[in-house]
């Protein structure tokens, strides 16, 4: 027997806990093709909604319409109030892409005395100059990460807005339905960070990738008293 589910709460269950389609299947012990199938049309196996119920920690009846009137909201309009997600699982990889890459450029460049030199000027005009030199590079390094920070989370943000998906889509929602509760939403954003705190290998593995590439291709491309000065300069950490 076939049952008729919500495939837009389907999908938001997955994104908020930053899954992917075949991160899914894994869990929950079904087919990638089911997975793909199911959210595409919202029909499935009572046997299929178990697994997914059961993965989800949720009740069979939160996921499945019941009714004509139900099924035709579903299939023509998202729901009225849609589960907290601050970015989608594609804009999570791409802010933390960002992130880690920018941050390590940045840094780089920080303790190799080359500009930005609007950090340092920053640091000074807060805080004094007469702190020690180390002092000096972990509050400059602070507030490169927290710049860097703010730049991936601003265009996670702008890739979400462009895709309808995540914080504004959410927020859009949640206006429409004129209904907001502020404790639920904290928890909510708990549950967010703690499931972005699990996804972070697949951002590292391209970062890595990326900066092995670019490292080795600037290796290369080095002079040799260029190589003899950057080993100088790792053997001080």
């Amino acid at each position: 027997m076939k049952m008729l589910l919500d495939k837009h709460r389907l999908i938001t269950e997955r994104q908020q806990r930053a899954w992917s389609q075949t991160q899914l299947a894994d869990v929950s012990g079904l087919s990638l093709r089911t997975i793909q199938r199911i959210e595409k049309n919202g029909k499935a196996s009572l046997e299929s909604v178990k697994a997914l119920a059961s993965v989800y920690s949720i009740h069979i009846t939160d996921l499945r319409i019941v009714n004509s009137l139900e099924l035709n909201q579903a299939e023509n309009a998202h729901p009225a109030v849609v589960n907290f997600s601050f970015l989608s699982y594609s804009a999570k990889v791409l802010t933390t892409t960002v992130f880690i890459l920018t941050t390590l450029v940045i840094l780089f460049m920080l303790w190799t005395n080359i500009p930005p030199a609007w950090i340092n000027e920053l640091r000074d005009a807060v805080f004094s100059d007469q702190l020690s030199t180390a002092t000096l590079k972990v509050i400059s390094s602070c507030l490169a990460i927290i710049f860097t920070l703010t730049i991936a989370i601003f265009i996670g943000l702008l890739f979400d807005v462009i895709r309808d998906k995540g914080f504004y889509h959410y927020i859009k929602n949640t206006i429409k339905s004129g209904k907001f509760s502020l404790p639920s939403s904290f928890a909510k954003t708990q549950q967010v960070i703690v499931g972005y705190g699990k996804f972070l290998a697949k951002p590292l593995m391209i970062s890595g990738i990326i900066i092995l590439i670019s490292a080795t291709g600037v290796y290369l491309t080095m002079e040799d008293y260029q190589k003899n000065n950057m080993a100088r300069f790792l053997k001080k950490f």
